[in-house]
């Protein structure tokens, strides 16, 4: 049953992906370009970047969106691109760092005009399009936050613990034993902060806590790339080499680009709508959220695409990381991220093991967390229990399927990112081309409203 429903959900996704991708580059760069030189020179004022503006919104951003899939979703991706044939795998991190030079201005926009229009996606969504098309959006966002990215964060707890198990006590756990032992906990902790409404002084504390996370990534990447220098020039190499011969997906489009747009989307978050939400929050002026914006969302690109590629690239080419197995086919999540653990720890030691796994397990309790901020802001009308029923919901079937389906989440996921990313671009773009002028500067409040 579950085999079905991914391959349903993958032909789907096949086939929309190679379409859309085109659309997001054509009207995500022209809602860009027409916000940042001619919308914002007429709507909004210059402003600097106060540092005390800064730590909520990107905390907040960067806690809900850089989580386990900067890891675990690129190394899927990777065992995808290599399982269809790609020999240099290291080609998608140039796809995906080519894409986000279209997306990192998307994200400043999508900020920029939320802020302009003083509404949340949903809100304007709901007014420049079709009120149905916002609660679509609502809908399909939670279903994405809470169940996708979700699953994500249950699959990198389940994976890190399941492989340490393996390595250093020699326990090899069943499905159902990682579930009972080490989902269900992580369900029961994450199900007593919000029943006991104390997940806001979890967020509150999130600021320091995904902030040295990051940090300590950081520093053992950094060691990592000391220590194998002399491996940098041929992860170039390859990664030229694999752009240069990609494997083609549908309408030609190389695979790559595909995956690695869509894990640029997946991880950053960008055209989604949740910086602008995260920004709505704060008492800043347009331009400097939209500034505030750019930093989680590079933080985040960073991490996902060219730290996961480069320590992937180099454990598969040191044999301590396998993306597919002896027939050719994907391996699975645990087997991915325990290769992607042990090549770590080969390089730098102890500190790798202990950094790299504090780092999936905080920032996946976080993210979790953060999903359920979004719903709450989505779904403002609704009963707090109500909302609080719906999230446990999604959470229990998130970690049930990261256990006995992942591969489920981890392609429904990609679909959720197109209908999300879809209608909210085409609402930012109807706004830069036939509202905005109602926000210039010297508009009353009334006329703005109106708007």
């Amino acid at each position: 049953m579950l085999h079905q429903l991914e391959v349903i959900i993958t032909k789907v996704s096949e086939a929309i992906w190679p379409i859309f991708l085109p659309f997001m580059f054509v009207v995500g760069a022209t809602m860009a370009v027409r916000t940042i030189f001619m919308i914002q020179k007429q709507t909004t004022s210059s402003a600097k970047l106060q540092i005390k503006n800064v730590i909520g919104p990107a905390s907040i951003s960067l806690g809900a969106m850089i989580g386990t899939g900067a890891i675990i979703g690129v190394l899927g991706a990777l065992s995808k691109l290599s399982a269809s044939g790609q020999a240099n795998i290291e080609a998608m991190a140039i796809w995906a760092l080519i894409g986000s030079l279209i997306m990192l201005p998307v994200s400043y926009a999508e900020t920029l005009n939320s802020k302009i229009m003083n509404k949340t996606p949903k809100e304007y969504i709901s007014s420049l399009l079709h009120p149905s098309l916002g609660k679509l959006y609502a809908i399909a966002f939670v279903a994405l936050a809470v169940f996708g990215f979700g699953g994500f964060q249950f699959s990198g707890i389940d994976s890190v613990v399941a492989s340490i198990a393996m390595d250093k006590f020699n326990m090899e756990l069943s499905l159902v034993q990682r579930y009972l032992f080490i989902v269900v906990p992580v369900i029961a902790v994450v199900a007593a902060l919000v029943l006991s409404k104390k997940h806001e002084l979890f967020m509150g504390a999130m600021t320091y806590m995904i902030g040295s996370a990051v940090i300590g990534y950081f520093a053992f990447f950094g060691m990592f790339v000391m220590k194998t220098a002399d491996y940098v020039p041929t992860f170039f190499s390859s990664m030229m080499e694999g752009m240069a011969n990609p494997v083609s997906a549908m309408l030609g489009l190389p695979l790559g680009l595909i995956l690695g747009m869509q894990k640029v989307l997946q991880t950053a978050e960008t055209g989604l709508g949740a910086l602008a939400m995260a920004a709505q929050e704060a008492d800043t002026q347009p331009r400097e959220a939209a500034m505030i914006s750019l930093l989680p969302t590079a933080v985040t690109v960073f991490v996902s695409i060219v730290v996961t590629s480069y320590i992937a690239s180099w454990g598969v080419q040191h044999g301590t990381l396998a993306l597919v197995d002896a027939n050719g086919a994907s391996v699975g999540t645990v087997q991915r991220l325990g290769g992607y653990i042990a090549t770590a720890e080969s390089v730098t030691g102890m500190f790798g093991l202990v950094v790299l796994s504090a780092f999936t397990v905080l920032s996946a309790l976080t993210t979790i967390l953060g999903s359920y901020y979004y719903m709450t802001k989505l779904f403002k009308k609704n009963a707090v229990n109500k909302n609080i029923a719906i999230y446990l919901g999604l959470i229990v079937a998130a970690g049930t399927l990261a256990v006995f389906g992942a591969n489920v989440v981890f392609e429904a996921v990609d679909l959720l990112l197109f209908v999300l990313c879809g209608v909210n671009v085409t609402a930012l773009a109807v706004f830069t081309f036939k509202h905005w002028e109602a926000y210039k500067l010297g508009k009353n409040a009334s006329e703005k409203k109106a708007a």
